[in-house]
């Protein structure tokens, strides 16, 4: 074995193993969510925004995510009026 075939990076720690599980984790609820999200705008259309925005919030819940009240009034509004979300941009996780 020669010096330049040792490696000289060092294995991981289990905590770095640990923060890119976790960022992996948090990527993938987003994605589902933006998922849930999608699907329940284009079911919701043209329905009450009051009715729009409780669906929405009880959806989200066991997601792990929450939209900030104004987020979630112009989000239904926009539903209602037939616009679909393009990202969960505004939504907040736990």
């Amino acid at each position: 074995m020669t010096a330049s075939s040792v490696s000289t990076q060092r294995p991981l720690t289990q905590a770095a193993c640990n923060r890119g599980a976790a960022r992996q984790i948090k990527e993938q609820r987003r994605r589902y969510a933006n998922t849930v999200l999608q699907s329940l705008a284009r079911s919701q259309q043209g329905r009450p925004a009051a009715q729009v925005q409780r669906v929405l919030r009880d959806a989200l819940k066991p997601l792990g995510g929450r939209l900030t009240p104004g987020a979630l009034h112009e989000l239904a509004a926009n539903i209602c009026a037939g616009q679909l979300p393009s990202a969960t941009s505004r939504m907040r996780s736990r």
